[in-house]
């Protein structure tokens, strides 16, 4: 009955280790150049990027560079709350780093075209279809890394060693985790400058419909797999 039951459902094999990892790699381009459109559109950035832009802002630092220092604080934070060093969370290390170049490469890409943006018969509706697009491209970066399985990027890093040492679920720290990112970067902003220029109406949107559309993407993919499974 055993044999019979694992030859009509077979153990689903994943893909082998050096394409995952192009996977990851070009879900990692993708989401780094959504948030480079997402920030560009000058709309408001990310809630996960609000403190490295703001920061960025503060110091002159490229915005990579910064994305690169608030992400190992992650590493760290997760060694310090798990109390230990592990593989898993050191390979985060060079993802980060390889990040924060794909943001600076996007944001030098993009700035041509947020030059012209700006000039536009109508610059408010054309920052609108940058953050738009860079929030489809985002999703479809994060689904790719999730695909992928290979690693958690730090961002989710943190909040899952949070969930595992303080016995919370992932969806409401995640939700938490961003809004204080968010609230951090405001309290930021208006302490250098006097005012909010990097938290906006987009980074609301972005909180929302970068979620809505992962989701979708994924049921989407999960549908074609099974129908697939049950062809073959």
């Amino acid at each position: 009955m055993t044999s019979t039951s694992a030859a009509e459902n077979p153990p689903k094999t994943q893909a082998p280790l050096p394409l995952r990892i192009l996977v990851l790699l070009v879900g990692m381009a993708f989401a780094a150049f959504g948030i480079a459109a997402v920030t560009s559109a000058a709309l408001g950035t990310t809630p996960i990027s609000s403190v490295p832009v703001v920061l960025a802002d503060m110091t002159g630092l490229t915005f990579g560079t910064t994305t690169i220092l608030i992400n190992c604080c992650f590493v760290i934070g997760q060694i310090v709350l798990l109390r230990r060093v592990s593989a898993a969370i050191l390979m985060q290390v060079p993802a980060v780093l390889l990040f924060g170049l794909f943001i600076d490469l996007g944001m030098s890409t993009l700035a041509p075209v947020t030059d012209v943006m700006r000039v536009s018969a109508c610059p408010y509706a054309a920052s609108w279809v940058m953050s738009l697009a860079g929030n489809v491209l985002l999703a479809t970066g994060i689904t790719m890394q999730i695909r992928s399985n290979t690693i958690v990027q730090a961002g989710e890093g943190i909040v899952l060693a949070v969930c595992y040492k303080f016995k919370k679920t992932f969806g409401s720290m995640k939700v938490a985790n961003d809004l204080s990112l968010v609230a951090i970067a405001v309290v930021m902003e208006l302490a250098a400058f006097g005012t909010v220029t990097e938290v906006r109406e987009g980074t609301f949107v972005s909180a929302v419909m970068v979620g809505m559309l992962v989701k979708a993407i994924q049921k989407r993919l999960d549908a074609r797999n099974a129908r697939k499974t049950e062809e073959a």
